[in-house]
């Protein structure tokens, strides 16, 4: 297992990553797309500095961009993603996590079924020959109910990814979604070939896992290299980066 950590906009970050031990950094898609040239500058800057790769970026759509309903504008969505992939090759970019709940959100009233056709010709007609051209793969992400109204486990997360029928677009475990919505970490050995990236967190509070006493974190990631997940970042709150980050990487290097 290959190990990351997610360092959203704060590059400063980067040098700890590297030093600690980590094999890659994961950033934040909009690092790529809504930065200005100086910001997107900066993330080189410091992935080129400490020679790491950003191989992972999260928050992908933005709300303004919907997936579903009346005024989905594709064009605006392939100009957005395809900017964001050609910004990315230089730093690594390796796969994209498609969380985004405010993007895919079924709106009130509308129809669901309607929606997951949308969300299928998105996958298939827009994303697919992108991660084709650019060869990244996007891991859609199930969120909690109160995140999104659509793709709340791991399961649903690999059938949407499946009816993309593209073999760079696939399934993400999230532990602590996977906690609030109860959904079994078992459930992930059903899909070997599906789930190509993870992320994980004391899945109570979710902080930086310090302690093989908080949660089986061995299970989990036994689990997720049964299924095919060669990645697994580390998606936390901290109050103390510099401290956190280097007790939880040591701590999963042991497991």
């Amino acid at each position: 297992m290959r190990f990351g950590a997610c360092v959203g906009m704060e590059f400063d970050r980067i040098k700890y990553v590297k030093e600690y031990g980590y094999d890659y950094v994961e950033s934040c898609f909009h690092a790529l797309t809504d930065a200005t040239q100086e910001e997107y500058q900066t993330l080189c800057g410091e992935i080129k500095k400490y020679e790491i790769p950003c191989e992972v970026v999260n928050c992908f759509l933005p709300g303004r961009l919907p997936l579903c309903g009346e005024n989905v504008d594709y064009d605006a969505l392939k100009e957005y993603i395809e900017k964001g992939f050609s910004r990315g090759k230089p730093i690594g970019l390796k796969k994209v996590v498609f969380g985004s709940g405010g993007a895919r959100k079924v709106p009130d009233n509308y129809s669901y079924e309607k929606a997951v056709k949308q969300l299928v010709y998105f996958l298939k007609e827009i994303l697919a020959p992108i991660c084709e051209k650019y060869q990244v793969t996007v891991v859609i992400e199930p969120l909690q109910l109160c995140d999104s109204n659509i793709i709340n486990t791991v399961k649903e997360g690999a059938t949407l990814a499946a009816l993309a029928e593209c073999e760079y677009v696939k399934g993400l475990s999230d532990l602590f979604h996977m906690e609030v919505m109860h959904d079994k970490i078992d459930n992930i050995k059903l899909l070997k070939g599906c789930i190509k990236h993870a992320h994980i967190a004391e899945p109570k509070k979710r902080v930086y896992p310090l302690s093989k006493d908080e949660y089986d974190y061995k299970a989990y990631l036994d689990v997720l290299e049964e299924a095919g997940c060669d990645t697994c970042s580390i998606e936390a709150n901290t109050d103390d980066f510099v401290n956190d980050a280097k007790i939880a990487i040591d701590m999963l290097r042991s497991l």
